[in-house]
């Protein structure tokens, strides 16, 4: 996913002298065609996120639109007043694009791990929060980011990740709908890579899913459109528990005065994880594997 991304912000900029690119302190080799070719839109700073950050806002003052990248946790907790008032604030052509979301960095412990990036960032006006499940998703976010006015986060999954959308559906702002059964009574609202976990499940269970690429602004419409057809529902983020889709999700039930017979919120939990590990260990630990997730919905519905 990340070199997809990557690429494309390439492939833009050779479409477009305005489109700059910001690494921060990124790995040997990283977008070497990129620097070779275009020097003068390419920068590579060191470990000093709060500064690319202003640089970004800076540049995107006099017209060029900026990707900045390095790690998500540290462009999200370390660079957040930059974010907030130098981006946000001036509503600016700058793409935020987080390396290692969710547990990507379980290995390095919880200062690494990106879980709290939605809550973080989804209260900052103007920006787009985005958390694609794919190199499609990824792809199309990109191209689509060149012409976006506004800031955009990216929260980018670790690579490798299966192929489950179809680029022609990939739209910013646009859930996508994955229907099994136009009868059934069980929906599951995804984000990220937890779509794919999702599919696995809906293997088993009679279950459609409703997939939210775009974390911020949150669509509504389409999210009553569906709830109103189902009484059971499921929500499923690798995310703390508040300050994700969630929590959005709850509070649209509520405004709406919309009470379904069941619900149920697979998450992080509340608390850092105090666990060192892969990513699929991790899920493992905390029973996010999608045979851990069905088990608890059968028991939960009665199956």
């Amino acid at each position: 996913m990340r070199k997809t991304g990557l690429n494309t912000i390439y492939e833009c900029a050779k479409e477009d002298k305005n489109i700059v690119f910001i690494g921060s302190d990124l790995g040997p080799g990283t977008l070497d065609n990129f620097k070779e070719e275009m020097p003068s839109q390419f920068y590579m700073e060191g470990i000093s996120e709060a500064h690319v950050i202003s640089m970004a806002a800076g540049m995107a003052m006099e017209g060029d639109r900026v990707y900045v990248n390095t790690i998500a946790s540290f462009l999200t907790r370390r660079s957040l007043e930059q974010v907030a008032l130098d981006i946000c604030a001036e509503n600016l052509n700058v793409t935020i694009y987080g390396n290692g979301g969710g547990l990507v960095y379980g290995p390095l412990g919880h200062s690494h791990t990106a879980v709290d990036d939605f809550a973080l960032l989804a209260a900052l006006p103007n920006l787009v929060v985005l958390a694609p499940a794919d190199a499609n998703e990824m792809r199309e976010f990109i191209k689509q980011s060149a012409t976006y006015e506004g800031p955009i986060y990216i929260r980018l999954g670790k690579g490798g990740d299966p192929l489950v959308t179809e680029k022609k559906d990939i739209k910013i702002g646009e859930p996508l709908y994955y229907e099994k059964n136009p009868d059934s009574n069980n929906l599951i609202i995804t984000t990220g890579i937890m779509l794919q976990r999702s599919l696995d499940m809906a293997k088993e269970l009679d279950v459609n899913i409703l997939h939210y690429s775009t974390v911020k602004p949150f669509n509504t419409k389409l999210l009553l459109e569906h709830v109103n057809k189902s009484t059971n529902i499921v929500v499923i983020e690798e995310h703390l528990k508040n300050g994700g889709i969630g929590t959005s999700v709850c509070q649209e039930l509520i405004e709406s005065s919309i009470s379904p017979k069941s619900f149920h919120h697979f998450h992080l939990g509340t608390e850092y994880i105090d666990q060192y590990g892969r990513q699929e260990e991790i899920f493992e630990y905390l029973e996010l594997t999608p045979e851990k997730m069905i088990n608890v919905l059968r028991d939960k519905w009665g199956l």
